[in-house]
């Protein structure tokens, strides 16, 4: 993949890339075959349609804070899919290749979601990048708590006391900002330590699961499983060689 004059990368299946109207995107197929096939799916948006779903936003579900608005970021414009993502994308495909007379309706709130979506991904890739430090955000401090303690019980409370918030409005806050829990979050870290921690090929799993924040081993294995697919061990095995 070719775009403005960065670097090329290498965009592989799961991923998106968002850039804005009039950039020429230059993309070198690998061979395809019947047996082998290649696919890339370009899903272009009108821009009168973004700003007025923008607008949408942020005039009923304003963002908390000063300066703080529902928008766009075309600097950060390569990220993986997450399921939220990817399923809305699916979702908005199967609207629009529908012939059902509420076509139109149902695609249009498949959009709106769809940007939503691809804000709280950008948001939570800025976060992984280090690229998120905005003071007057609360998730900057969050985010720097979760990740300074990862080896203690990080419940709720200590969050939203963190972040001067109820609970309630803190939950209801991080939930819209990044698309998922708090606690979510917390365990998503958990895995981010995790992984870099079995490039250590003489590492145990046991002693990966304690240093990354999990208190229990087969939980652990499970919830790791449950994410990447594989376990700590094969996982680690990746990186022997």
């Amino acid at each position: 993949m070719h775009l403005f004059d960065d670097p090329s990368f290498v965009y592989l299946p799961g991923e998106t890339v968002v850039i804005p109207s009039n950039v020429e995107m230059k993309i070198d197929f690998p061979e395809a075959s019947k047996n082998n096939p290649t696919q890339c799916l370009a899903l272009a948006i009108d821009q009168t349609k973004i700003t007025d779903t923008l607008q949408f936003l942020n005039e009923r579900y304003p963002k908390e804070g000063k300066d703080q608005f529902w928008k766009l970021n075309y600097q950060n414009y390569f990220f993986y899919n997450n399921v939220e993502l990817a399923t809305t994308i699916n979702k908005l495909i199967k609207e629009c290749m529908s012939t059902s007379i509420t076509k139109d309706a149902l695609a249009d709130l498949t959009l709106q979601e769809l940007l939503i979506r691809i804000i709280q991904t950008q948001t939570a890739k800025a976060i992984d990048d280090g690229l998120f430090a905005d003071p007057k955000n609360p998730i900057t401090q969050v985010v720097e708590f979760i990740r300074l303690n990862l080896k203690e019980n990080i419940s709720m409370k200590h969050l939203s006391e963190k972040a001067c918030m109820s609970t309630t409005s803190f939950y209801r806050f991080f939930k819209r900002e990044l698309g998922m829990s708090p606690i979510e979050f917390v365990i998503s870290e958990k895995m981010k330590c995790a992984k870099q921690l079995l490039k250590n090929p003489s590492i145990q799993i046991n002693e990966v699961c304690y240093l990354s924040g999990f208190e229990d081993c087969n939980y652990f294995i499970r919830l790791f499983k449950k994410h990447e697919g594989i376990t700590p061990k094969q996982y680690q095995l990746l990186y022997v060689n």
